[in-house]
């Protein structure tokens, strides 16, 4: 029993120093008082103790008041606000409802989308919350919330008393009470470890249930199975129409795993009046468009930086809301953690990105991932001048499921090519973490995993036009910091220049559909600069015959990728 106490204690040491030495010293309390001849009780994983042993009923008044010292856990309501309050609590026999046996959890983070607060010694939290607030649990390591059928995690509760307005097409929050009462949150043991993947699936946008089935068949089978220990749905799930979620939910829950979703520009309800009352629909589904959770060693942070104008207009920003929550959030993790950020909106399309930054700035482990561009680029932004952080952020413009919005010629199985502007195919990305860092993986669609590159090179050359004729080789998930080169018949490696240009291949798609009088499927649209191609001339001396050139790229990772293209010189 003793062992059991401190392993429990101890899996969260890593946290904050604050934490760290809270934790210590209950640790002492748990052991002397066992040697004392005293069980101490054990509320949560985390927390804090003291170094002497106490009788028990002192040691519980001493805990509590220790708890006011190492944790915030109350919050003041203010104008318009209620307090709200609740359990988290180890939902033991999984029925969602707390039993008089169920013990609650102690330093367990709560949040209105503002405040965060911890659970006292008995797992209680006390939250203030206003007309239409989400309250929600922080997953802490090693817990998880239950999930639905479809892997979707119930950690929120929506107040609402009002409703969500008249006039939204789509079913919004219906009223809930002004006074709800208790508000417990069950979790339940779920071990953690490293190193663990998830899967990043950008802009899935099905229009209808026909795109929702392209999802399935061109993105979501081949994931079934898949070691990830859960995915990430980084906005735009679905293209306006929120009817179409629950088939979404129903198709990407097929693999199995939880996932965390992001609130796109498409997700929304666009008969709202402005942007309090858009994520309506989203918070009945998902709940809050902000929020974070633990996860083994690392911290993930899911933003919402869709702002609706009205009037089916919007536009990147971070507002009070949620800059005041990832601030707060961030006080309690670890500064050595990886912290890693899921939003919709590219950093460069967002108007007020410096204050995002200038709280990361002391953080040496962040990566930010988004989407909505329809291509594949990463990107390293510098920090202001004034945060002194000279090593910039590593931002991921993740590749999109629906590719280029589900367009393009159908293959044999009726599926759109769904080729990116970028020329990169549509796909998903792996992201694999150990400890406090991490790697990228792009998962194309349609295609063996293995390959990550396309190379162009026509399949028949004059031997007049050999010399000087370009290798094209788009890397697909390649980045300034990728080092390509490349060699003819085996010979010596030659360096390749990294030039952004549209892909030849995807030009070459634009032309024949356009010549097309009966296309097939949605008109694809006009190239793109793509930010990951690398060029280099067939050398001087080839001779009549055929001839493989191959290309060899090591990422910024170290991983390490081959293609190859066979071409005829001709006489």
């Amino acid at each position: 029993m003793l062992r059991e106490q401190l392993d429990v204690v101890q899996s969260d040491s890593w946290r904050t120093p604050l934490e760290a030495g809270c934790i210590g010293q209950y640790r002492l309390i748990i052991a002397a008082s066992w040697i004392r001849g005293y069980s101490p009780v054990m509320a949560s994983s985390r927390i804090p103790l003291i170094v002497a042993p106490l009788r028990p009923l002192t040691m519980v008044i001493f805990l509590g008041t220790l708890f006011t010292a190492c944790a915030r856990t109350e919050a003041k309501p203010e104008n318009g606000q209620v307090m709200l309050q609740g359990i988290v609590y180890e939902d033991v026999n999984s029925n969602g409802v707390r039993d008089e046996r169920e013990k609650g959890l102690a330093r367990v983070r709560v949040s209105n989308g503002r405040d965060v607060i911890m659970t006292d010694v008995r797992g209680r939290w006390h939250l203030p919350a206003g007309p239409d607030d989400t309250i929600f649990v922080i997953k802490p390591r090693n817990w998880i919330s239950p999930l639905d059928e479809n892997g979707l995690p119930k950690f929120f509760y929506v107040h609402n008393p009002e409703g969500s307005p008249d006039g939204l097409k789509y079913a919004g929050v219906e009223p809930t009470p002004e006074d709800p009462g208790p508000i417990n949150f069950p979790l339940h043991r779920h071990p953690e470890s490293s190193p663990f993947s998830v899967i990043l699936l950008g802009d899935p946008q099905s229009r209808n249930l026909k795109e929702v089935d392209y999802l399935a068949r061109d993105v979501i089978e081949p994931l079934v199975g898949s070691d990830a220990v859960f995915g990430v749905g980084l906005g735009d799930l679905v293209f306006d129409d929120l009817n179409v979620l629950p088939a979404h939910n129903m198709v990407v829950g097929q693999t199995g795993i939880p996932w965390f979703n992001v609130h796109g520009n498409h997700d929304m309800n666009f008969l709202a009046e402005g942007d309090a009352h858009s994520d309506e629909t989203w918070q009945r589904l998902y709940g809050p468009p902000t929020y974070s959770y633990d996860w083994g060693t690392a911290h993930f942070i899911v933003i919402d930086d869709v702002v609706y104008d009205g009037n089916n207009s919007y536009h990147g920003e971070f507002t009070e809301d949620v800059l005041t929550f990832i601030e707060a959030d961030l006080k309690e993790i670890g500064k050595e953690t990886l912290v890693v950020l899921f939003m919709h909106i590219p950093l460069s399309g967002v108007r007020n990105a410096d204050a995002l930054l200038r709280l990361l700035a002391d953080r040496p482990n962040v990566l930010a991932i988004t989407a909505h561009y329809h291509m594949q680029k990463h990107e390293f932004i510098d920090f202001p001048e004034d945060t002194g952080r000279k090593e910039p952020l590593h931002h991921l413009i993740n590749g999109t499921a629906c590719g280029s919005w589900w367009k393009g010629e159908p293959d044999e199985y009726g599926v759109p090519h769904a080729m990116m502007q970028c020329g990169a195919p549509n796909g998903s990305m792996l992201l694999n973490i150990t400890d406090f860092d991490y790697s990228l993986r792009f998962v194309p669609a349609k295609m063996d995993p293995a390959q990550q590159m396309h190379i162009f090179l026509p399949g028949s050359i004059p031997a007049g036009d050999a010399t000087g004729t370009e290798v094209v080789a788009n890397i697909w998930a390649g980045s300034s910091k990728s080092a390509v080169r490349m060699r003819v018949d085996g010979g010596d490696w030659v360096p390749m220049t990294r030039d952004e240009r549209p892909d030849p291949y995807y030009e070459m798609a634009v032309m024949a559909e356009s010549m097309n009088s009966n296309p097939q499927a949605l008109t694809m649209s006009k190239p793109r600069q793509s930010p990951h191609i690398w060029v280099a001339p067939l050398p001087a001396g080839l001779e009549t015959g055929g001839h493989i050139v191959e290309v060899e790229t090591t990422d910024m990772f170290g991983q390490i990728d081959r293609g190859k293209r066979i071409f005829r010189i001709t006489g």
